[in-house]
């Protein structure tokens, strides 16, 4: 059945598609510049997934994320000057400078935060679901992860307590095709062989084709309801395609063809699909998007590279600790 959300929905979910890669590109452009140091995990490809669950939730729905985590974020309502801030290392970011790539977080827009452990916020999800539920909301929580993660032992152990406690939670899977170098056939099988897995443990079970963000949309926000209106797990899984290497600096040619990704997205990529397609419904619409994203990240970067370092002294702000574990001014150094 062809998608039925209108053209200008799907015009929204380009600009959020289109803000992620715009994103992800000037980071990329910024590491290979030296500008940025650290490890970055590209999302780019992915972004029908994220656009596609976060514009069914609300600002009060909590998302949890992972290592790949950027598009998680923008889409969940993050701006472009706070994480292009925060890969910068400038005081204005979304963690004041301190976590980078692997650690955004944004508790205003529902942005829980991201983790470098694999599988880490599959379980922080299921219980910030449960807490919800408890305090009488019907808010839910979403935690995305990649194939690998939903490989890892955490995964059924927070399916099951989540199923368990009927947590309103929905865990994302982006099967993007390697776990590192692990090709996930070898791991799972087949796409949709993950929802198989999850069926059978009695939650309902979705899996989409990522080509198509109209079609992420739709399943997701079926899956949503479900969700507010039962107030149990569900999942979904969102084949996409891991376009880039794992990280910046891991030589992923060693292990597939080295334009894998790029022959990939030349036949594949979410963000063209939209754009021919919108240039249909609404002439001009999309390439207005394209110019303003331009404009958005180029001066977010220009205000990150412009912006206040940390200081030492901004080590000691934010922290918090148990009650009788106070700071008291000095420490003793042995």
């Amino acid at each position: 059945m062809p998608p039925t959300i209108t053209p200008h929905q799907h015009l929204e979910l380009y600009r959020s598609m289109v803000l992620t890669r715009a994103v992800e590109t000037a980071i990329e452009r910024s590491h290979r510049a030296g500008r940025i140091s650290g490890s970055f995990h590209s999302s780019l490809g992915q972004e029908s997934c994220a656009a596609g669950v976060c514009a069914a939730l609300r600002s009060t729905d909590a998302v949890t994320s992972n290592h790949r985590g950027h598009g998680h974020a923008l889409a969940k309502g993050v701006t472009a000057d706070a994480v292009l801030a925060e890969l910068y290392k400038k005081t204005h970011g979304t963690s004041g400078g301190r976590g980078a790539s692997m650690h955004l977080h944004d508790r205003s827009v529902g942005f829980y935060g991201e983790t470098a452990i694999v599988g880490g916020g599959i379980p922080w999800a299921a219980g910030v679901a449960w807490a919800k539920k408890r305090a009488g909301t019907d808010d839910i929580a979403v935690s995305f992860g990649g194939d690998g993660a939903f490989a890892n032992g955490v995964f059924g152990e927070s399916l099951r307590l989540a199923k368990f406690w009927e947590a309103p939670c929905l865990f994302v899977c982006e099967n993007n095709g390697w776990a590192h170098s692990m090709p996930v056939e070898k791991m799972f099988g087949p796409p949709g062989s993950i929802t198989a897995m999850v069926r059978a443990m009695g939650i309902q079970a979705e899996h989409v084709d990522g080509r198509d963000v109209r079609a992420v949309h739709e399943c997701a926000s079926e899956l949503v309801q479900y969700i507010r209106r039962e107030g149990r797990p569900a999942f979904l899984e969102c084949v996409v395609y891991r376009v880039r290497a794992h990280s910046i600096n891991d030589a992923d040619y060693r292990y597939r063809p080295k334009d894998d990704g790029r022959q990939w997205l030349d036949a594949n990529d979410p963000i063209e699909a939209s754009r021919r397609e919108l240039d249909r419904a609404l002439p001009g619409r999309a390439a207005e998007v394209d110019r303003e994203i331009d404009e958005i990240v180029r001066r977010a970067v220009e205000r990150a590279e412009a912006g206040r370092t940390p200081t030492p002294a901004d080590a000691f702000k934010t922290v918090y600790a148990s009650e009788g574990l106070e700071w008291h001014g000095s420490v003793e150094v042995r």
